[in-house]
């Protein structure tokens, strides 16, 4: 139920709101046992995604020099390149650059491959969330929803 929880705030907030979501580029960094700094955790023991070393004591600035970082701002460009006209952009930003990515061998050929279903998804959500809202009372912010679940409860639920 988490990930509904959290596809329905994406679609809520206008925004992702989980890693696979948003441009985590920059933000987000996993750290792997021999203290190599990769962009994501899913990339931890490639070593082509490397960006420093802990040990090393890198800056931000030193990590923007690796090719790995490049790679995930180029990534980001392309979405915002193709992706430009989808109605769900700010939802996705692309997916996630590693099931983009890695399957390539780090050539950017497209975006997540996952794309097609979290479109369908994203719709589903929005028709669904569309109806709910014609057809119910909605509660006020932060009052426990009545009965049965819904799309909307979950998009007013705390994460």
């Amino acid at each position: 139920i988490m990930n509904i929880d959290h596809l329905c705030k994406c679609v809520f907030t206008n925004r992702g709101t989980v890693c696979t979501y948003v441009d985590c580029m920059g933000d987000t960094f996993a750290v792997g046992p021999d203290g190599g700094i990769y962009p994501c955790y899913r990339f931890v023991g490639m070593p082509e995604y490397v960006m420093g070393n802990v040990h090393d004591n890198p800056g931000k600035e030193d990590l923007a020099e690796s090719e790995a970082w490049k790679l995930m701002f180029r990534f980001r460009d392309y979405v915002d390149r193709e992706c430009k006209d989808c109605s769900y952009i700010r939802h996705c930003r692309g997916g996630c650059p590693y099931n983009a990515i890695a399957p390539t061998n780090g050539r950017i050929e497209g975006v997540d491959p996952h794309c097609r279903a979290y479109k369908r998804i994203f719709k589903e959500i929005n028709d669904r969330a569309a109806r709910e809202w014609e057809t119910t009372a909605v509660p006020p912010f932060g009052a426990a929803p009545t009965g049965k679940a819904s799309i909307m409860s979950l998009m007013f639920k705390r994460l």
